[in-house]
């Protein structure tokens, strides 16, 4: 039993706001800037025809096919790979791109291996290669020649890749060919290449698909491989996009740390297995991957092998459960159900108010949290198991399917649903979304008007044409209703406000409304400043009883928080939950540097591992590549965000610096200093917006003796 002292429980509004308001202005806002591409229309006419009849589970997908003519005298067993190498701010600061280059250069290969490359998109190369131009080299036998100049344009724009592929395909035509993509990613939204020279400009999927389109009138065949080296790009979005042009796809569903592949590997493979196809190539890259990385991101590591003659029968049996997980989410306690099942589901890159979102979601992991009320779950598991022909996966990402797709784990803007629209593979899935972002805008979604998918064909064709002042879901406009979005959820309705019971626990219990629309319950703890004037933000713990079916939610909190080794408290939010561990992020300085700490518990074990930092996400949606493992030397500042109790006045808090004595940096629970507290419950609701509930103020005395106050 917990000791108790006389004051009333309080609630205090300045705690929403420092718990809210102040941690979204530190989202960037993904996938509003930079390339929006073209419409799903423009699609359509580069190749890409989706179709069904009304009222059916069919789609008829129709690709382009390859008409150019084979060129004669082609070497047998030839291999050229095109690699659009856009070197961003990871050239610029690290040389990323420079050393892959000289992975190419060290090792030696025959006469049928090239390597064609275009480089740009740095401010500064950490090599002779030009900065302010375009330049063109080919890589052959362990040297390099450079083949051309041409004047700088934007390596985030589509037709830039378009015109690269088309000449290397003119130029330097191989038995098999190959395009590797080599930048940062961040998935089906905001794309991948972002060119430091151009604001952080992307290719956008609908522009990768036209540069593709354009290439594809120089093929006699699919290109053997498309690559991303690159964070986030494994999305069935991506492999729709591409299973018109490439037999296969080799990407990764999480972030890539910046040394990415390794590329004198991949030389030595085509030069003793030149009769490989791009599976087998695939699967000596995945292998190699993972033997290469440190152990620190060798537990995130994801990367696969997709066969994209798989695709359309994934994407057809996407489309029948997609259809079925709409029609099951008109009933409010079934989408409660799968929404809670989503939240627990591996998702990749960054997904908290902290660091930003990429909202992109394990597909098997979406599917499996409806499989109760979808009968085709089982196709698309099915479908998925014959599409990823291969793939390697760290410790933490052991469910991972090998494909993501786009899910709003946080309502963000009506730019990145707009962005969505244009790749996404079925109506159904968008009318999907279409009500959790109409529920999450307005309170609920009780004046929601459905889309049946009659709604999104016209004459059995599913495009984005419609009538002048049309507002249905084909119009771009239709999504600016989201504009109105607040991240403060009205629909939590409590049966129990919080309270302290016999034992001295903090619990509340939700009504049969709260639990049919909370999907998450975790903890939020505060503490005071020395002179009592501001709350200080110590984080978020998911370490809460609860019970789904009768509503009711109580504290598990043992007066003890994750701590430097000298003492000082992180602040701590979750990053992401999963039944095998949880991962979170705390606000830092490294050497001077704003950054994050990331930490993750095994939740089997309790035994928590510093991963290293990482700078989430970056400029126009750029999705930092990996977590950096610390070392000796290191200096490391907590920081915390802190709001006066007297004028809601924002404000930073910094601790002291610690400096990190070894490469391995230990954290551990240790008893939180004698203080007054303020803990609080943060329910989460289906739309993934939140409720802050009143909170319990608590004292921790010098011998450690936590007392509630009522």
């Amino acid at each position: 039993m917990k000791p108790r002292r006389t004051r009333k429980v309080i609630l205090l509004v300045l705690l929403c706001l420092l718990a809210c308001t102040a941690l979204a202005a530190c989202v960037v806002e993904n996938g509003t800037m930079g390339s929006q591409g073209s419409s799903l229309s423009d699609m359509v006419a580069s190749g890409l025809s989706i179709q069904a009849e009304r009222g059916t589970k069919v789609l008829n997908i129709t690709r382009p096919e390859q008409t150019a003519k084979k060129p004669a005298n082609l070497k047998k067993n030839s291999w050229t790979v095109f690699v659009y190498l856009c070197g961003s701010d990871l050239e610029t600061k690290t040389g990323a791109a420079t050393k892959d280059l000289t992975e190419m250069l060290s090792a030696s290969a025959g006469d049928n291996i090239t390597f064609v490359v275009e480089t740009g998109g740095a401010k500064k190369w950490q090599s002779n290669i030009r900065t302010n131009s375009l330049s063109r080299y080919v890589i052959k036998n362990g040297s390099i020649s450079e083949v051309g100049t041409l004047r700088n344009a934007n390596m985030g724009d589509g037709t830039v890749l378009a015109d690269f592929l088309t000449w290397g395909i003119e130029n330097y035509p191989a038995e098999n060919m190959g395009v590797i993509l080599w930048d940062h990613g961040a998935g089906s939204i905001t794309g991948v290449c972002f060119d430091e020279h151009n604001n952080y400009d992307a290719i956008a999927l609908s522009e990768l698909d036209k540069a593709f389109a354009t290439a594809n009138a120089k093929l006699w065949e699919k290109f053997e491989f498309v690559g991303f080296d690159a964070c986030l790009m494994s999305t069935l979005e991506t492999a729709n996009v591409l299973a018109s042009y490439a037999k296969y796809m080799i990407a990764s569903q999480e972030t890539e740390p910046a040394t990415g592949w390794e590329y004198s590997s991949l030389v030595h493979y085509l030069a003793q297995s030149p009769t490989s196809n791009g599976a087998d190539l695939g699967r000596a890259l995945c292998d190699n991957y993972l033997s290469t990385l440190p152990s620190s991101s060798a537990a995130w590591a994801t990367l696969a092998v997709i066969d994209l003659s798989k695709i359309d029968e994934l994407v057809q049996s996407f489309y029948r459960f997609s259809q079925e997980m709409y029609a099951s989410g008109s009933n409010q306690s079934t989408l409660a159900a799968m929404t809670r099942g989503i939240k627990q589901a591996e998702n990749y890159g960054s997904n908290n108010r902290l660091e930003g979102y990429t909202n992109m979601v394990d597909l098997y992991g979406i599917v499996s949290a409806c499989a109760d009320v979808t009968p085709s779950a089982a196709d698309v598991k099915a479908a998925l198991d014959a599409a990823v022909v291969y793939q390697v996966r760290g410790k933490y990402h052991s469910k991972s399917c090998g494909l993501s797709t786009y899910y709003p784990l946080a309502i963000t803007d009506a730019k990145e649903l707009s962005t969505f629209q244009k790749v996404a593979v079925n109506p159904s899935y968008l009318s999907y979304i279409d009500r959790l972002v109409h529920g999450g805008t307005y309170n609920g979604g009780s004046e929601y008007v459905a889309f049946p998918d009659d709604t999104w064909f016209q004459d059995g064709i599913w495009n984005w044409s419609v009538s002048e002042g049309e507002q249905a879901p084909q119009s771009e406009e239709y999504w600016n209703y989201v504009n109105q979005h607040s991240d403060e959820s009205q629909v939590i309705t409590l049966a129990q406000e919080p309270q302290l019971d016999d034992e001295g626990s903090y619990w509340f219990q939700l009504d049969q409304h709260g639990i049919d629309n909370a999907a998450v319950v975790s903890a939020l703890l505060f503490t005071y400043s020395s002179d009592g004037n501001d709350v200080i933000a110590l984080g978020e713990t998911y370490d809460v009883y609860g019970d789904w079916e009768t509503g009711t939610f109580t504290d598990n909190f043992n007066g003890k928080w994750l701590s430097l080794p000298d003492g000082q408290n992180l602040c701590l939010y979750v990053a992401e939950h999963t039944d095998d561990y949880v991962t979170y992020t705390s606000p830092i300085t490294l050497n001077g540097e704003e950054c994050f700490l990331r930490l993750t518990q095994d939740l089997a074990s309790g035994d928590v591992t510093v991963e290293g930092t990482w700078s989430a996400i970056g400029q126009n949606g750029a999705v930092d590549r990996g977590v950096t493992p610390l070392k000796r030397g290191d200096v490391i500042v907590p920081r915390y965000d802190a709001i006066s109790t007297q004028n809601n006045a924002k404000s930073l808090y910094e601790g002291n610096p610690y400096t990190v004595a070894d490469k391995t940096l230990h954290v551990d629970y240790s008893s939180l200093p004698a203080n007054n507290y303020l803990y609080s419950f943060r329910i989460q609701d289906v739309f993934g917006d939140s409720h802050i509930a009143n909170s319990a103020e608590f004292e921790i005395d010098k011998d450690g003796t936590i007392y509630f106050f009522e």
